[in-house]
């Protein structure tokens, strides 16, 4: 019987590892995927287009303000969650 509770106690330390991971990745997706977007679609541009890579590019400067701003809205009501 200890056996097999070691066994368990061992396989639901994985689970726990891997909910953990799998959170990480989710929370690293929502934070980083429309700026890896971004950058792809401007490396992208940049190899058929040089000139729209670097239209592509100044927008995204241009928008980095905002989605700062908003970013930091968003830390700000999630600290204020109760």
């Amino acid at each position: 019987m200890k056996v097999s509770a070691k066994k368990h106690a061992v396989m639901m330390e994985y689970v726990i590892i891997a909910v953990l991971v799998a959170a990480a990745v989710v929370v690293a997706v929502i934070m980083f995927g429309k700026n890896v977007s971004s950058e792809m679609n401007v490396a992208t541009q940049a190899m058929s287009d040089a000139k729209g890579a670097a239209t592509s590019q100044k927008d995204i400067q241009t928008n980095a303000a905002s989605d700062i701003k908003k970013a930091n809205e968003h830390e700000k009501s999630m600290h204020n969650y109760k």
